[in-house]
């Protein structure tokens, strides 16, 4: 053991979750499980002060502050290993096909909420328990690799909120990731029927709308915290940059409808089709699709879509989401 301070380090940090019996309670997290590979989480906490201006002295000054409305909203970013993440944005209803595992996705009137243990391992470790945790959109990220690195990975981006914390010492004890991460090379995008191979990199955004200040009430029960999350309208959009080879994606623009045929997602891991996620659009829209000129590189075009809605579908060897 050396004689310098030992510091927090985020390469030791470990971000775990279970789902809740009901909003803000419930989950045992020695049955939770780790939430993926690489987790970074940024949070945007706050007590939320609120000033007295005067209290009848004749100066210029704030004259104090009290506690107001508690705000933990934070971005946990991953590598996903498995599609259980999706469960917090939709309802999930568990199948099989074979000797394959199916986890159907379907929206509802109500979300799944969870349970995250935030610990940031030291010798003395600050663990930051947070309940009632729900995700309002969760962004899918994808690009290319070129080279060594990390830059090749599936990446998703859930812009979450928190009920309300509190911290100790003690990390539960879970078993490690043993899973590899999806990667670019395991994509497959079809528009109009037509396996599009040309794509440099894209993002699927799965939005519930949710703003969690229309569960913030005046009420000494809830105190200064929010209640339940209120899904609003279901959003799908996204972007996919694909190098151009002729005028195809143009016409799909100007023709100003729906594209037609068959529009679909895949990441499929083992090229079997047993480990996979698939997300076929229904109503898939073009909004953009005219190339810029590049100069100096291969005319490519980023192709901003939406769909009213999508079927998705995973296949995988785990029995229950």
């Amino acid at each position: 053991m050396g004689i310098t301070t030992e510091f927090l380090i985020s390469k030791r940090e470990r971000a775990s979750w279970i789902i809740e019996s009901s909003f803000a309670s419930g989950g045992t997290m020695s049955s939770g499980e780790v939430v993926g590979l690489d987790v970074a989480i940024e949070p945007n906490w706050s007590q939320g002060w609120q000033e007295v201006l005067t209290a009848g002295a004749d100066d210029r000054n704030v004259q104090g502050r009290v506690k107001g409305p508690k705000s933990l909203p934070y971005t946990m970013t991953f590598i996903p290993v498995n599609w259980k993440w999706l469960k917090y944005l939709y309802d999930v209803a568990d199948g099989i096909d074979g000797a394959t595992k199916t986890h159907t996705f379907t929206v509802a009137n109500s979300l799944n909420t969870y349970k995250l243990e935030w610990a940031k391992r030291h010798t003395t470790n600050h663990v930051l328990t947070v309940i009632g945790n729900f995700c309002k959109s969760a962004t899918l990220r994808f690009s290319k690799a070129t080279g060594e690195g990390n830059d090749g990975y599936v990446r998703v981006a859930m812009s979450c909120v928190g009920q309300d914390d509190s911290q100790g010492s003690s990390v539960t004890s879970l078993s490690n990731i043993t899973s590899t991460g999806f990667q670019f090379r395991m994509i497959k995008w079809t528009v109009n029927t037509t396996e599009i191979k040309e794509v440099n990199n894209g993002e699927i955004t799965f939005s519930n709308e949710i703003d969690e200040n229309d569960s913030r009430y005046c009420n000494t029960t809830y105190d200064n915290l929010i209640g339940e999350p209120i899904p609003k309208i279901h959003r799908l959009n996204g972007r996919f940059n694909v190098n151009l080879k002729d005028k195809s994606f143009y016409d799909l623009w100007a023709a100003g409808t729906a594209v037609s045929g068959t529009n679909t997602f895949l990441l499929d891991r083992d090229g079997s089709g047993n480990d996979q996620l698939l997300v076929t659009f229904s109503n898939f829209i073009i909004h953009a699709g005219v190339a810029p000129t590049t100069l100096d590189g291969v005319t490519n075009v980023d192709l901003v879509w939406t769909a009213d809605s999508a079927t998705i579908v995973a296949r995988d060897s785990i029995s229950a989401y």
